[in-house]
């Protein structure tokens, strides 16, 4: 492999990995945008409670003042029938005191159920604001962990256009002006080639194709057109041959015939 191109396979790392810490600096607005949204929610949250417990509030000492004009009603209608001197006038105030009554007993029935519903909507309350409390908090971290994560990125990123600036000067112009135009439209120029696949693409090479890269020559993936390059340091060890073992061979002992005396 020539010099050339392995500054070009660096190169593609590089700009790879430019790529990807651009989108992670740019993601992050969007991140911490999302959270804030969440946060101004969940205060509106929070405020409607308030809003609906105050209002419950409010209601209760009109119940409670609506009470105070019944009882006043009573006694004041009380104090007349000691004085009437018809009994249609004393059962008319008596009935005026009765309705007056049954009101107390409706109103006192009101009062209890939104005194059921502020004890709700103040327990949904607590919860509204533990839940601000605790993305508030959490809010804060996103924030203080983007700052410095920013930074590192950033710094990281300096590094990178020192590298890729140093990189393109050691190139060949045609071999990088070639890469450039297929990096524009495909996202990289490069690809390395193992198993007979351009590993770009997937794609099988012909066979001369495949001999042709791996004995270093230029060529352009057919399917899609990135600059092939075979690297052997990826190649899998073949793995030694099987060698069974030898038979040995029985040793056959001959006994000599016995010999008459």
């Amino acid at each position: 492999m020539d010099a050339s191109l392995e500054h070009l396979i660096r190169l593609q790392e590089v700009d790879v990995e430019t790529a990807q810490l651009r989108q992670s600096i740019a993601a992050l607005p969007r991140h911490l945008a999302a959270i804030e949204e969440k946060l101004r929610s969940q205060t509106l949250v929070v405020e409607q409670a308030d809003k609906a417990v105050q209002a419950e509030e409010a209601k209760r000492r009109r119940f409670e003042s609506d009470i105070k004009d019944q009882q006043q009603k009573i006694a004041k209608f009380r104090d007349q029938s000691g004085s009437v001197k018809t009994n249609e006038q004393f059962h008319a105030l008596q009935h005026e005191i009765t309705f007056a009554e049954n009101e107390i007993r409706r109103i006192e029935d009101q009062e209890l159920e939104s005194m059921e519903r502020t004890e709700q909507l103040e327990s949904g309350r607590t919860r509204a604001r533990q839940d601000l409390a605790s993305h508030k908090a959490f809010v804060e971290r996103e924030k203080e962990g983007a700052r410095k994560q920013t930074a590192e990125q950033q710094a990281r990123l300096d590094e990178l256009n020192k590298s890729r600036a140093e990189l393109r000067v050691e190139i060949d112009k045609e071999l990088l002006a070639d890469y450039d135009r297929i990096a524009s439209s495909r996202g990289t120029g490069l690809a390395r080639v193992q198993g007979q696949r351009c590993l770009g693409c997937q794609m099988f090479l012909r066979p001369q194709m495949w001999n042709q890269v791996r004995e270093g020559q230029r060529m352009h993936c057919e399917s899609c057109g990135r600059l092939l390059y075979f690297d052997p340091s990826f190649e899998p060890i073949p793995e030694p041959p099987i060698v069974e073992p030898s038979k040995r061979k029985k040793k056959i002992i001959t006994e000599a015939p016995e010999t008459e005396p």
